[in-house]
């Protein structure tokens, strides 16, 4: 169990609004429930009453007969979550008592409250905005110390459903011993228990602690069941069909993208052979005068001099020597047949690089997901084997060493029993006077003026 308490704000409509759709409120899917507490509305508006609630603070201090000096609640939405640790599944009604139980270690049980489970992480995990004014006598609750409350409460709720932070274990004990000290010792200077310097001592019982608990872990590991050989060996065969699914697919695709390079350039092929055979036929047959020879060679001599105009020396030599005319053509004819065969290697090289690179990409992908289904039962071993053996547990182990044989360890202060949690619509409107129902329909009626007054709009922070 892990308790975050959120910053103080402003906005009831914006914390709301945040734990009861998803992240960008556009839907409902993480949201497995919600439920309100001493409020009459419904989750969707109880933002507006808990805010007339902080609006009238001064008019509910006067009607209760409450002192009214005082500085105003500027930041009166209090938003916490309890995480529970990944592995662990509990039930709709756990998490409600759960949740209310957290609310009455904090003081807060008689205050206005919505609360939402969400389910979008690998744990569950329970919001709570709370409205830190009290909803009938509009006194600002007292939380000095919130995030110390709910770290003994989460310590106590641990204890008995399961020890999963020794650290903090330890480090209440510590709040324990300093705040002892200081009764003892009013003048000793206050030191935060996270800048305290563990002692050699205690840093070595931590490390023999941590030392039984692997022993134990080790101890207990081979009874517990293993996973079941056949599943293994499926799930192995499976992942090993689907990545040469990947890769054949890889393969067939790269086979096709390159068909479609050699199509488009096969017109290319067919007119470059057609005009070189048209050339060499010309050369052979027509051009066997030399005044025919010069009119070619005039014509072609950018060409025939590699993208340079040949000079009349030149030109002169190849009109006078058909042989040497036949063989700088032929070069040249093989010149451009190279130049279009490593343009065509190019387009498919390219191609065939960016489809192995998606490959890479998408199999990287699937080794990562395949890794976490294989490791998941591992995990999911190991995750049950630290809810069995605890902090707490090698504690008593190593005490259970040391003490005599006829000496029992002291058995463990068990939580007192968690309230029922509350309905949608809270049980306790029913035992209201008659004036506080009177002011519900009041605030009822002004959301609605509210509503009807700004169609459409969302101020945001209301405050």
């Amino acid at each position: 169990m892990i308790p975050r308490l959120h910053k103080r704000g402003t906005s009831f409509k914006g914390a709301c609004g945040y734990i009861l759709h998803d992240a960008q409120k556009t839907s409902r899917d993480r949201v497995l429930w919600s439920e309100t507490q001493n409020l009459i509305s419904t989750p969707d508006d109880a933002w507006f009453e808990m805010f007339a609630t902080a609006r009238d603070q001064a008019e509910l201090k006067r009607q209760s007969g409450q002192d009214a000096r005082g500085r105003k609640n500027t930041k009166p939405v209090l938003h916490y979550t309890l995480s529970w640790a990944i592995g662990e599944n509990p039930t709709p009604q756990h998490m409600r008592e759960t949740a209310l139980s957290s609310l009455k270690a904090l003081g807060l049980d008689g205050h206005q409250a919505v609360m939402a489970a969400h389910s979008d992480k690998d744990h569950l995990h329970v919001h709570i905005v709370v409205n830190t004014i009290h909803p009938v006598t509009g006194m600002t609750a007292q939380l000095k110390y919130t995030k110390e409350h709910l770290s003994r409460w989460a310590e106590a709720y641990e204890r008995e459903h399961g020890v999963h932070c020794e650290q903090r274990i330890a480090n209440n004990e510590k709040r324990k011993e300093i705040a002892a000290a200081r009764q003892a010792d009013p003048s000793r200077e206050f030191v935060a228990v996270k800048h305290q310097q563990t002692a050699r001592a205690e840093w070595f019982d931590k490390k023999v602690l941590l030392e039984r608990m692997k022993e134990l872990r080790a101890e207990i590991r081979p009874l517990m069941p293993q996973p079941n050989p056949e599943i293994r060996k499926a799930m192995t065969a499976q992942h090993r069909a689907d990545r040469e699914a990947l890769y054949q697919g890889t393969v067939a695709a790269v086979d096709h993208a390159r068909s479609s390079v050699f199509a488009r350039y096969r017109p290319q092929w067919r007119d470059l052979y057609r005009a070189h055979k048209s050339e060499t036929k010309h050369l052979l047959r027509a051009a066997t005068h030399p005044f025919e020879r010069a009119v070619f060679v005039y014509s072609q001599r950018q060409r025939l001099g590699n993208g340079k105009p040949l000079t009349i020396r030149q030109m002169f030599q190849l009109i006078m020597k058909p042989d040497r005319l036949l063989q700088r053509v032929e070069a040249i004819q093989n010149k451009e047949r190279r130049s279009l065969a490593r343009a065509e290697k190019a387009d498919k090289k390219q191609i065939s690089e960016r489809l192995w690179l998606q490959y890479r990409t998408r199999i990287d992908t699937v080794r990562e997901q395949q890794k976490e289904e294989r490791f998941a039962m591992v995990r999911e071993r190991e995750a049950h084997l630290r809810t069995v053996v605890t902090f707490a547990l090698a504690k008593e182990s190593l005490t259970a060493d040391r003490q005599p044989a006829n000496d029992s360890p002291p058995e463990q202060q068990a939580l007192e029993a968690l309230p029922a949690p509350a309905s949608a619509f809270n049980t306790a409107v029913n035992t209201r006077s008659p004036a506080q129902m009177a002011q519900v329909e009041k605030i009822k009626q002004q959301m609605e003026e509210w509503r009807k007054r700004n169609p459409g709009r969302d101020f945001g922070r209301e405050m």
